[in-house]
């Protein structure tokens, strides 16, 4: 006999146990026929120690032995789980009388759930000291933090929603945003006409979602420029979404967050959302007097603000220290405010030890690419030569291959390139960093990548092909005054970003030796897709940038 019956809060089964299970333990024949009922181990266990299972009409142990023919009972109370899941759901009450309370819901917290949970929280108990209904007047979405007002009696909760409806209660939303807001003037902050992000948005009336803005702090940034910590005195009833779009679609300022119409910060891995009701203020519907509550922002605002400060200063530090490096006693800070990259100001830049000239005409040697330098190290350790030939595509200044013959004293190499004005420096660097024959060591060659066709010249092939998509990169002010000043044929590629993989990966095979070595740097994200495109090559190792990501790909003509 089996009797499988799910009610709304009860779950019943009443078993007659075949001879397939004798001598099982009850809790492992449970788990594995009726997982559906019992939900899980733990929901399991407590159901045993609440004596919701009986054996022939007696509660039982866990390991009790089944026999043929034993008869097994399951009344599993759903509504004691859920109730203990609320109970776990943290509630800070920050006000409370005998007609309304006021409290703290967390970020990452669903709001329908957190509603449930206020009834199940032991201090909101009416006067017999009974478990109350309660209903909250306004929401906050999940991924936000704020102040709930809660009424306790469903008079109150009318006078209240009367309130909230006709803007007589007064919200105050600490927000970060990207950008530095210079001005609280919301007729100028605010574009009347819709952004161009998304021509389909409907157009938002500011004053129709927020009152007034206060500017409380600004912190510099590395990845938004600035943040900007703003107090928004809100309109009643809150729309979130209507705040969010307002300033995602009509201002500059996007709000910090990973919500729909917000903008991620760059470096923050926080996947929620920097908006938080701090600030509640009303008259109270029973007794008349004024009720304002108003709490810290979360402490992660002020983290994230320290951090991004911190970071920012790191970098004045950085470039202090090369501004003394280069022997410059000043630089035009007014050029530096209107984001000139320092290293076209100094005109030099450090990789791998070694400072190159560069200019206009060259990409600025990253950090992250280094790791290509070190690959080809690693790679020359296992080619059985005394002259190892090494090609650079698409070399720049020359640093990867001057670099790598600094590294690889036995090493000869190419630097190709499209561009004569960036080879010329490549030659001038080569002359001063290349102290042992520099011109028996490197040649410089104009040429574009698609034609190279050196018959299994080379035992490693190095490459820092442009791979950024223009379409999906970040438009933001800052980065497109950087973007700008660097040569876009160094920067941008078509199909995505991986127009050149294809390229390099057509003339490979004929330029590079057998069981030579390819060398490439990849975009974040990308090298999954690059190994597609070399599937008939061997991944010999991967190699990841100072940041953690998986930035250069060490391919093997095997």
């Amino acid at each position: 006999m089996d009797e499988n019956n799910h009610s709304n809060s009860i779950n019943y089964l009443k078993v007659t146990i075949p001879v397939s299970a004798h001598d099982t333990r009850v809790r492992k024949y449970l788990l594995k026929h009726y997982r559906t009922v019992v939900r899980s181990k733990e929901n399991l266990h407590r159901a045993f120690a609440r004596h919701e299972i009986t054996v022939n009409g007696r509660p039982v142990e866990e390991t009790r032995m089944l026999k043929q023919g034993d008869v097994v009972e399951v009344k599993y109370d759903k509504s004691i789980e859920e109730a203990n899941t609320l109970k776990a759901v943290p509630i800070r009450i920050c006000y409370e009388d005998d007609h309304l309370a006021v409290v703290w819901k967390p970020s990452g917290q669903n709001f329908v759930i957190f509603e449930k949970a206020i009834h199940f929280n032991t201090a909101l108990k009416d006067l017999e000291g009974n478990r109350q209904k309660v209903w909250c007047i306004n929401d906050i979405q999940k991924a936000a933090s704020g102040l709930i007002i809660v009424a306790k009696t469903e008079a109150v909760r009318d006078l209240l929603m009367e309130q909230y409806k006709n803007d007589q209660i007064r919200i105050k939303m600490r927000i970060l945003c990207h950008g530095f807001v210079s001005t609280a003037d919301t007729s100028k902050l605010f574009s009347p006409e819709t952004n161009k992000r998304d021509e389909e948005s409907e157009s938002i009336i500011p004053d129709q979602v927020l009152k007034s803005i206060d500017i409380v702090s600004q912190t510099p940034s590395n990845n938004a420029h600035h943040i900007s910590r703003l107090d928004l005195q809100l309109c009643t009833p809150l729309s979130s979404t209507q705040l969010r779009k307002l300033f995602y679609f009509h201002s500059d300022y996007p709000i910090i967050g990973n919500s729909t119409f917000t903008k991620p910060l760059k470096a923050n891995r926080d996947k929620g959302l920097c908006a938080a009701l701090i600030a509640v203020s009303f008259t109270h519907p029973i007794l008349h007097t004024q009720v304002s509550i108003q709490e810290d922002e979360p402490a992660k605002f002020g983290v994230m603000c320290d951090r991004e400060a911190r970071f920012h200063q790191n970098k004045l530090d950085r470039e202090a220290d090369e501004i003394k490096k280069s022997g410059l006693l000043a630089v035009d800070l007014e050029e530096r405010k209107q984001g000139q990259l320092l290293a076209y100001m100094l005109g030099q830049k450090e990789f791998k030890g070694l400072m190159f000239k560069i200019t206009r005409d060259c990409l600025i040697p990253r950090t992250s690419s280094e790791t290509l330098v070190e690959a080809a190290l690693t790679a020359s350790k296992s080619i059985n030569s005394d002259n190892i030939h090494v090609i650079d595509v698409g070399t720049g200044c020359g640093n990867l291959l001057i670099s790598i013959l600094d590294q690889i004293p036995c090493a000869t190499g190419v630097g190709v390139d499209i561009s004569e004005a960036a080879l010329n420096v490549a030659k001038e660097n080569a002359r001063k960093l290349l102290s042992n024959q520099p011109q028996e060591r490197a040649a410089w060659r104009m040429q574009d990548m698609s034609t190279l066709n050196d018959k299994e010249a080379y035992d490693i092939l190095v490459c820092n092909p442009p791979y950024l998509d223009f379409d999906k990169t970040s438009k933001s002010k800052e980065q497109m005054i950087a973007l700008e000043q660097e040569p876009a044929e160094a920067l941008f590629a078509s199909d995505h970003g991986y127009e050149w993989y294809h390229v390099l990966a057509k003339v490979a095979p004929i330029i590079v030796k057998k069981d030579g070595y390819v060398i490439l740097e990849c975009g974040k994200g990308m090298m999954e897709k690059v190994l597609a495109i070399w599937s008939d090559w061997e991944q010999a190792a991967v190699y990841k940038d100072v940041q953690g990501w998986n930035r250069c790909l060490v391919l093997k003509n095997a």
